[in-house]
């Protein structure tokens, strides 16, 4: 019961990396039904974190599209935040050590596409989750889940905090406000767990 419950718990935390994923793609309509789709559903699964539950239905009930492309074209666009993280951090030498993580399991953005996006690293996360609630055994759960931790230690953590930040620090809207506290909300309670296990 302890495996299946660690499993189900595991799929919760990838649907929430591929919604987090999707939410910094540009905002057309499909893209939109999928992150209503992937909020409704992480709602009525119920999230075991209070605050991250309130925010994934804060996020499902501000969805106007509108407004979304507007302040997506605002932000990111003219506002000119960076949604990757060699431009976010100033780290110019990243790209090369997130490749390298995609090469080992399997992970390739479209050719190009910045490797180091939001998008995809937020992807990967939920890629490597799905490996580990697939994975045959102890040792292929071990081995995936230390590449989950050192990826986001290493990488998609900071990155995704200073993005979230700049977010903040701009006129957003209530979705992009969401998306930006929804964000840190997650990363800072994975990054938490990490610190805890690894005491």
């Amino acid at each position: 019961m302890d495996a299946l419950h660690h499993t189900d718990r595991v799929l919760i935390k990838a649907d929430l990396y591929r919604l987090l994923a999707n939410c910094f793609d540009f905002p057309a309509s499909e893209k939109l039904g999928t992150i209503s789709e992937l909020s409704q559903a992480l709602c009525e699964a119920g999230y075991p974190d209070s605050e991250i539950q309130n925010l994934i239905a804060t996020l499902n009930s501000s969805m106007v599209e509108s407004e979304i492309l507007h302040d997506y074209s605002r932000i990111f666009i003219k506002g000119g935040v960076p949604l990757s993280e060699s431009h976010t951090l100033k780290k110019f030498n990243s790209i090369s050590d997130v490749n390298g993580f995609y090469a080992a399991f399997g992970f390739s953005p479209k050719s190009g596409e910045n490797p180091d996006s939001i998008m995809h690293e937020l992807e990967f996360l939920a890629l490597l989750c799905l490996k580990i609630s697939i994975a045959p055994g102890l040792q292929e759960k071990e081995i995936t889940g230390k590449a989950c931790e050192d990826f986001l230690t290493d990488h998609a953590a900071e990155f995704a905090l200073a993005l979230a930040d700049k977010i903040r620090e701009g006129d957003a809207g209530r979705y992009f406000i969401t998306v930006a506290n929804l964000l840190t909300a997650f990363i800072k309670a994975e990054t938490e767990i990490i610190k805890s296990v690894n005491l």
